[in-house]
């Protein structure tokens, strides 16, 4: 397979537009709302070792299929991370290598661009700060759940966001695990403007269109100046690693996630 050719699974998709001027990744589990799952942040990896030698890629929009973005980490991803026979090791490295499938976001050569509708949960909303430009639908509905179920936030979550939104707008989002809507996200600086339903991926691929039509080399260079690099984030990572291992060891999170689980995660 050529470095320009598709790439269809069952939980992350690829397509090529315009020449392969334009990628195109999809989150496809429609299933489970496109939960962020192990085997998924495995796929979505290859994806981008693929788009790092596509010959003429000049920009890459990441979308949800369906009627969500993502409802964030895998329901059964969770119910086993609260197994009491876990070590404190485990968790801790099973995040650590959890973080990394989907931060390999940062890798992408060319200027990324997230297109986020529907739902947007738990620790979905890292593709708003980590992609180089996102756009969501005035009525995307974003909460970043993690107080709500009794376990610290990870993937560096709370060292991102607050570069993006002002101290109050992330501490009301991570703290206060309010939702809010793709508007509210706009105003915040989260995501770079909110369109009405309907035109989100007409609005991220007109925007890559004009992307692509700059001078790429310039827009590489560019963009990987201003995007922080995953060494600046290892710091952060490893203290969410050790703070999220401890937290999916105690009966708080336990009974929480429980509630949360569907009944037949609930035994896992």
């Amino acid at each position: 397979m050529s470095s320009g050719e598709p790439i269809f699974h069952p939980t992350v998709e690829l397509d090529f537009l315009d020449e392969g001027q334009i990628a195109v990744v999809t989150l496809v589990d429609k299933a489970r709302s496109n939960a962020m799952s192990p085997e998924m942040g495995d796929v979505f990896r290859a994806v981008v070792e693929k788009l790092k030698i596509a010959p003429n890629l000049r920009v890459t929009v990441i979308c949800g299929h369906g009627r969500d973005f993502s409802i964030g980490g895998a329901r059964q991803m969770l119910s086993g991370l609260a197994a009491p026979n876990l070590s404190f090791d485990a968790r801790r490295t099973f995040m650590l290598e959890f973080y990394q499938r989907w931060l390999s976001i940062l890798e992408i050569p060319v200027p990324t661009i997230a297109a986020i509708q529907g739902e947007c949960i738990g620790i979905a909303p890292i593709f708003a700060c980590a992609a180089d430009i996102a756009i969501a639908e005035d009525t995307t509905r974003f909460q970043i759940t993690f107080t709500n179920l009794g376990f610290y936030p990870g993937m560096a979550l709370s060292y991102l966001l607050p570069r993006a939104v002002n101290r109050q707008h992330s501490n009301w989002m991570l703290i206060a695990a309010r939702p809010f809507s793709g508007r509210q996200a706009a105003e915040a600086g989260l995501v770079a403007k909110s369109v009405v339903p309907g035109r989100l991926m007409a609005e991220a691929l007109a925007t890559a269109r004009e992307i692509a039509a700059n001078e790429p080399l310039t827009t590489r260079m560019l963009t990987q100046a201003l995007r922080i690099t995953r060494e600046q984030l290892q710091p952060a990572l490893e203290s969410d690693g050790r703070r999220q291992a401890e937290s999916y060891g105690t009966r708080a999170f336990r009974e929480r996630i429980a509630l949360y689980l569907p009944e037949h995660y609930q035994s896992a």
